[in-house]
């Protein structure tokens, strides 16, 4: 989405966030491939990807509310802020008024530093530490086992994995997307908002929820200890009693709130349409081991520690989930980190942009690069550049071959040339919205380019796109080449 904000000046459509929702229609029935598909909402969701302001006077506004509001914010939150007024500095903005305001935000900088809420009327004071995901303080610890499925089982059409990518998610996704019975492609039923519950997965409280004003298309996060959580994005519409339960004092939940509401499992919390929500487990017992460098993450703090959702049910419940899961590979919940030290493999970010957050323009993804394995065909080798040419694409690699967990700083240059693929399932094409599993990526015979990488050692990668070209027409780096980092 998923990041930490307030507000946002514009809803990014993901998979497909140029478009508007005529052209993606069109689009997509024009497409003829999965990058195609991918690009234009065909086989993944869209999503909408909130970022904090850009602007001088909302980023002023969004500080303002939190002022006001005297919530405790977390540190990835605060650095988000920050980030946002270094960009309006570099552009020539004066930003000394607003440096003075984001001084005076609380920020839990510490893992366990206790939030002290006051109650006026008595002399009582409540002193929590702050947990993962809960900087207003938290509850217990250790993991959970999850007892409920967020959506009825009944209403419940598949499940897509984690690790998806697609032009503004160049890194595999930290979340899984859930389609809902009637599923009917990317463009959501906007009409019956109510038509499906979804359910608190486990007991636990309400800790975060935001939204951009005006839009509906809820993010929330639910503690279920302090180091726990599950995170939903994409509810169209709050229960009353968890509209009702978030105090002035939490911020609003039209915009961003920092509540504490006890849910119980199986609980309803809000409701969708025909369409999808995202579901992810967040679990800090548990440190993933195939990012080369974690603080490139910090400004998400629980992308590091995102867990496989079907391990935290038991029987019989994880068996029916794992009927709907599209993925037949373990992982089943799918997989996003894949960096090997030294080696090509994994997700890279252009040198000096801050790691994944980016340096706080729109389009933070531009700099980010991944050559991975595909979520759905765990053995297919995909190039995600988020400027390829100015644009962001994921494309298969000719011949499938040679795999980058193999390819060193000895290796040399290493030319790919890049392919649209699609999946099939069985003899038949995918079309990406019928339950279907075993997928098979294949590439089309269509060169859309060439791709040069080279790791240089200290951890760079040193590579160039050329859009258009095939390989014999590629002879080597050219001024162009940019070095990415880890």
């Amino acid at each position: 989405m998923s990041r930490l904000i307030v507000m946002a000046m514009a809803v990014l459509l993901i998979y497909g966030c140029v478009q508007t929702e005529t052209d993606d229609a069109q689009s997509v029935q024009q497409a003829e491939s999965a990058e195609e598909r991918l690009a234009e909402g065909g086989y993944a969701d869209k999503e909408k990807d909130y970022m904090v302001p850009s602007d001088y006077a909302s980023l002023e506004s969004t500080i303002g509310i939190l002022l006001n509001a005297g919530n405790m914010i977390g540190q990835g939150h605060y650095d988000e802020l920050e980030t946002a007024a270094d960009e309006l500095e570099r552009n020539g903005e004066d930003v000394s008024e607003l440096r003075e305001k984001l001084s005076g935000l609380k920020v839990a900088s510490e893992r366990n530093e206790v939030f002290q809420e006051e109650n006026p009327e008595d002399n009582a004071v409540e002193r929590l530490p702050a947990g993962l995901l809960s900087p207003r303080g938290c509850e217990g610890t250790g993991p959970r086992r999850l007892g409920a499925s967020p959506i009825a089982l009944e209403d419940l059409q598949k499940i897509l994995p984690m690790g998806l990518m697609s032009p503004v998610h160049i890194t595999p996704t930290d979340h899984q997307y859930w389609h809902t019975a009637g599923y009917f492609g990317p463009e959501d039923d906007k009409t019956g908002l109510d038509r499906f519950n979804i359910y608190a997965p486990a007991d636990g409280f309400i800790v975060e929820i935001e939204t951009v004003a005006g839009f509906g298309d809820y993010r929330v996060v639910i503690e279920h200890s302090c180091n726990f959580y599950t995170i939903f994005i994409h509810i169209d519409k709050l229960s009353e009693k968890v509209l009702s339960s978030v105090k002035e004092e939490d911020g609003s939940a039209e915009t961003h709130a920092w509540p504490r509401i006890p849910v119980k499992e199986g609980e309803a919390i809000g409701t969708i349409g025909i369409g999808k929500f995202d579901f992810s487990v967040v679990d800090e017992g548990i440190t993933l081991q195939g990012f080369a460098n974690p603080e490139s993450y910090k400004g998400e703090p629980w992308k590091i520690h995102t867990a496989g959702t079907f391990d935290y049910y038991d029987e019989p419940l994880r068996s029916v989930l794992l009927g709907k899961n599209v993925r037949a590979a373990e992982p089943f919940g799918g997989r996003i980190d894949y960096d090997i030290g030294g080696k090509l493999i994994g997700s890279w970010f252009r040198e000096n942009t801050n790691g994944y957050r980016g340096l706080g323009n729109v389009n933070y993804w531009e700099s980010h690069l991944s050559i991975v394995y595909d979520a759905l065909d765990p053995g297919h080798i995909v190039v995600s550049a988020g400027d390829f040419g100015g644009e962001a694409r994921q494309y298969g690699v000719k011949g499938n071959s040679p795999d980058p967990k193999d390819i060193g700083a000895e290796s040399g240059i290493i030319k790919y040339e890049l392919v649209p693929y699609d999946y099939y399932a069985g003899s038949g094409k995918w079309d990406g919205i019928g339950f279907a599993t075993n997928l098979k990526a294949r590439n089309a015979d269509e060169i859309r380019g060439v791709a040069l990488f080279q790791l240089i050692g200290n951890g760079k990668l040193k590579a160039e796109f050329f859009p258009g070209k095939i390989g014999s027409q590629v002879q080597g780096f050219t001024g162009n080449a940019v070095n990415y980092e880890r």
